[in-house]
């Protein structure tokens, strides 16, 4: 499986979405819009609106997007109850620091591996000269894991109203795949 980004677009422009990915080629590693449809998705999308694949070869897996979506706390039910264990096996308190402190740098080493290779102001930014480019009032974006090609599986997909796109460093790096989020990008423009 692999993820892909699907942006939402109230256009039928391909070639003046291509020419603003084209400008921002060294921002978002060298995407190019293609039209797909996905059978699944236009029961959500509004009359005017299409789906474009935005193809960086050879998938988007690695992306910034979504990827702190499940993020779980520096402290949860999960290590207390793995502390409770160390003591009822008798570990000394240091023992036990030791331990955390081992899981803990090997979980930093493993986060350290899967850093995003693109980033949310990367992001903003291509999406802003998109909507200003176009002249759009509003732009979606989905990430989602496709066994095969995008367009070619009937996903169904939920739509959310996301806020201004301005605003939207959270919302990016938290959100769930095969959810198209409904950015406002009016505030983008003076």
């Amino acid at each position: 499986m692999c993820t892909f980004i699907t942006l939402i677009a109230a256009t039928e422009d391909l070639d003046g979405l291509n020419a603003i990915l084209a400008r921002w080629d060294n921002r978002i590693s060298h995407r190019r819009a293609t039209r797909v449809v996905t059978p699944g998705l236009r029961p959500v999308l509004t009359a005017d609106e299409r789906e474009y694949w935005l193809v960086r070869a050879p998938c988007d897996c690695g992306t910034v997007l979504g990827h702190l979506a499940g993020h779980r706390p520096e402290h949860d039910a999960a290590q207390d109850a793995e502390l409770a264990r160390y003591r009822r096996k008798g570990w000394s308190a240091a023992k036990i620091a030791r331990a955390v402190a081992d899981r803990t740098a090997a979980g930093v080493r493993r986060s350290s591996r899967r850093r995003p290779h693109d980033d949310v102001d990367g992001w903003i930014g291509m999406l802003t000269a998109v909507a200003d480019g176009l002249a759009l009032p509003r732009l979606g974006l989905m990430h989602h894991a496709y066994r095969r090609a995008p367009g070619l599986e009937p996903d169904t997909a939920t739509r959310i109203a996301a806020g201004p796109l301005a605003m939207a460093h959270h919302q990016l790096a938290t959100m769930a795949g095969g959810v198209i989020h409904v950015f406002d990008t009016t505030g983008s423009r003076a």
